[in-house]
C-alpha cells in the first residue's frame, strides 16, 4: 500500500452506530428499537461520567439508531470490508482519544481549551516518524487547527506546509497529490458531534455526507486500490455498549486512590477499507493505539518506541494485496446494502488482551527521552452526572447487563454501585447545556 487515510470523527459507540452489523456476526446489540432519526442532544462523556458508568452508578443513554438507514454509506462499507467490534479507546471525552490515534498517549483526560491559550505536549507522533523514514504526511485538522496543535512538533513551524486547512483533502486528492499518510478530522457541524442545541437532525447525514465526498476524491483519482482507509470516532459519546473492554491502564481518582480502568474505555466502532482490504468481522482486541501501529506496519516505518504503540495489536493482517475489492458507490447514488448470510454467525469472542492488564498509566514520553507523569486531571466527582432532559425523554432503557455489572465480573474485587432502570420514551427534546468536568458551561462544540 501507498497510502494510509485515517478519518476520525466523533461520539459513538459500537452498540448506538451499527446495530445491523449483528446478522453479520458483529457482537452489537440494540438499545432498544433502533431509531430512523438521530437523538439531536448532548449527555455527559467525560471521565467523570465515564467513571460512573463503568461503576455501574450512571446508565448513560441507552440508544441504538437504524444505521442502515441513518447512515447507508457506513453501513455498506462495514459489511463490504472490515469492521472492528472490539475495538476501543480511553475512558473519558475527545482529547484523549484523538492524540492516542497518532501517538499512542496521552498527557490529559479532559479537553483543554479548544480556542485561545492551550497546552502544547512535545509527543513523538507517526507522522514525524513517517517524515524521518522518507514518507509524506499531512494533517487535515478542524477550523481551529484542532487536535494537532496541542502536539509541538505538528504546530512548529517546519510542519506547516503539511498541516492543511478543512476542505483540502478532497482538492489534493482530486490533483493526484495527497500526501503517503492523511490524518482528517471534520469541522464543526461535519463531525457527527451531537448539536449544541436540539432540532439539528442533520449532524450525522452532514459527517457521513463529508466522509463520503473525501473517499469518492480518491477513487476520481484513480488511487482506490493503493489506498487504505481506516474509519473511527474518537471518545463513547456517553452511549451505552454492553461490552465490558480489557481494564489494561488505570488511573487514580477521588474514589480511587489505589486507580481505576482509563485505557480501555468503552467500545468504538471501526471500520477498514480499500481496494485490498478483507470482508468480514475483526473479533480481536484494539485500541486506538491500535491505528498508529497499523500505519507503521502498512508503510512500512520504524518503531515509533512507545510501549503502547509498538506492542499494539496491528490491523495490517486485513490487508490482501491480491485482493482487488469493489469500489464504493458514488456520491448521491442509491446504496443498496449487501445481503447478510443466509445463517446469523455466532460473535467470535476475542482473545484475551495480550498484554498486561489493570497496571498504573506509565509516565508520558517526551522526544529526546523527557518524561511528565500521567495525568491526573480527569476529575472525578462522589456523585454520578444527571442525564440531560432530552436523553430522559428519548429513552435509555438498556437491553441487558448494565456496563457496571458486567465490567465488575470482568474486575475482580470491584465494587459497583445499584443503578436504577429507565424506560425509552419518545418526547420533546430540550435544550441542554454542556458542562465540563468542572461543571462549567462549555462553547466549544467538543465534549
Amino acid at each position: 500500500m501507498t497510502r494510509v487515510v485515517v478519518f476520525i470523527q466523533e461520539n459513538k459507540t459500537t452498540d448506538f452506530y451499527f446495530p445491523s452489523l449483528g446478522a453479520w456476526g458483529a457482537d452489537v446489540r440494540a438499545q432498544g428499537t433502533p431509531l430512523s432519526a438521530p437523538p439531536d442532544f448532548d449527555q455527559p462523556h467525560d471521565r467523570n461520567a465515564w467513571v460512573h458508568y463503568a461503576m455501574g452508578d450512571y446508565p448513560a443513554v441507552a440508544l441504538s439508531i437504524d444505521n442502515d438507514t441513518v447512515i447507508p454509506y457506513y453501513s455498506w462499507l462495514a459489511k463490504t470490508f472490515t469492521f472492528c467490534d472490539h475495538h476501543f479507546g480511553a475512558g473519558t471525552n475527545s482529547t484523549p482519544g484523538h492524540l492516542m490515534t497518532f501517538s499512542g498517549q496521552t498527557p490529559t483526560f479532559k479537553n483543554p481549551p479548544f480556542t485561545g491559550a492551550h497546552p502544547s505536549w512535545d509527543l513523538p507522533t507517526v507522522f514525524r516518524l513517517a517524515e524521518r523514514s522518507g514518507r509524506t504526511w499531512g494533517a487535515f485538522p478542524d477550523q481551529d487547527g484542532y487536535p494537532v496543535n496541542l502536539v509541538a512538533e505538528l504546530s512548529d513551524a517546519s510542519a506547516q506546509p503539511n498541516v492543511h486547512s478543512p476542505g483540502s483533502f478532497a482538492t489534493l486528492a482530486h490533483a493526484g497529490t495527497l500526501p503517503d499518510l492523511c490524518y482528517v478530522w471534520s469541522p464543526s457541524g461535519y463531525d457527527e458531534h451531537p448539536p449544541l442545541t436540539p432540532n439539528s437532525p442533520d449532524y450525522i447525514q452532514n459527517g457521513q455526507s463529508l466522509i463520503w465526498r473525501q473517499v469518492d476524491a480518491v477513487i476520481a483519482s484513480g488511487e482506490w486500490q493503493q489506498t487504505l482507509f481506516i474509519l473511527t470516532w474518537d471518545d463513547w459519546g456517553g452511549y451505552a455498549d454492553h461490552v465490558p473492554t480489557p481494564s489494561i491502564e488505570t488511573l487514580p481518582d477521588t474514589l480511587h486512590p489505589e486507580g481505576f480502568q482509563a485505557v480501555g474505555g468503552a467500545r468504538i466502532p471501526l471500520i477498514m477499507f480499500g481496494g485490498a482490504v478483507r470482508q468480514g468481522v475483526e473479533s480481536e482486541w484494539h485500541s486506538h493505539a491500535s491505528i498508529a501501529k497499523t500505519v507503521i506496519d502498512v508503510l512500512g516505518l520504524p518503531p515509533l518506541g512507545i510501549p503502547q504503540v509498538d506492542s499494539s495489536p496491528s490491523l495490517a493482517a486485513r490487508l490482501d494485496t491480491s485482493l482487488t475489492r469493489p469500489v464504493p458507490p458514488s456520491v448521491g447514488s442509491t446504496i443498496v446494502q449487501p445481503s447478510p448470510p443466509t445463517t446469523r454467525p455466532t460473535p467470535a469472542a476475542p482473545s484475551p488482551w495480550p498484554g498486561t492488564l489493570r497496571q498504573p498509566m506509565p509516565p508520558i514520553l517526551l522526544n529526546g527521552g523527557a518524561t511528565i507523569p500521567a495525568p491526573l486531571d480527569g476529575k472525578v466527582l462522589a456523585s454520578p452526572p444527571h442525564l440531560p432532559l432530552g436523553a430522559q425523554s428519548a429513552g435509555s432503557a438498556a437491553t441487558g447487563t448494565p456496563r457496571g455489572r458486567a465490567a465488575a465480573a470482568s474486575r475482580p474485587g470491584k465494587k459497583t454501585a445499584k443503578t436504577g432502570k429507565k424506560t425509552a420514551k419518545t418526547g420533546k427534546k430540550k435544550a441542554v447545556k454542556k458542562t465540563s468536568a468542572k461543571g462549567q458551561t462549555r462553547k466549544s462544540r467538543r465534549s
